[in-house]
């Protein structure tokens, strides 16, 4: 099986979207119209990997000089800037059918790549606590709880230095 990574597209939103909410809880998964925004707004930060031509994994966030993710990122001018020193995730998901064959692994390490080619200073994300553990092994430190609240969650400042 060969991973093929690119930028997102318009016409991958219904794709995209669908993956998402079969990864993760409603009130937790990124919605069809915030898809949508992130495709226009940031897709130079927003990337698909495909498996014979079908999506099978994504990865997105925006770029910031906020040093941790806080909920109105999320939304629409919530504090894009292309020019951020920061590459934030806002989630990386692989569907189903495809999990624990590295694909989130080579997801994560093409957008490092991004923003390292960038000149982005650090990769910022949340996480929940029992993946912790999966974002040290990329170089991410656990800065404590977040202050974010999305989706009724306890969530986890992961930052790494570029």
């Amino acid at each position: 099986m060969e991973l093929y990574i690119r930028k997102v597209r318009p016409e991958d939103l219904d794709r995209v979207t669908e993956v998402e909410s079969l990864c993760f809880p409603e009130a937790e998964a990124a919605t069809r119209e915030s898809f949508a925004y992130r495709i226009s707004a940031f897709p130079d930060s927003f990337y698909v990997g495909e498996v014979d031509g079908v999506i099978v994994a994504l990865v997105n966030g925006c770029c910031t000089n906020k040093p941790f993710i806080c909920d109105e990122l999320y939304e629409p001018d919530g504090g894009h800037d292309p020019n951020g020193e920061n590459q934030t995730i806002f989630g990386l998901a692989t569907h189903p059918d495809f999990q624990r064959q590295g694909i989130a692994e080579q997801m994560m390490n093409h957008i490092i790549g991004v923003a390292r080619a960038a000149g982005r200073k650090r990769m910022v994300l949340t996480c929940k606590d029992k993946l912790i553990h999966y974002y040290e092994k990329f170089g991410y430190e656990n800065k404590g709880v977040s202050e974010s609240v999305h989706g009724g969650v306890v969530w986890y400042d992961m930052v790494m230095e570029l």
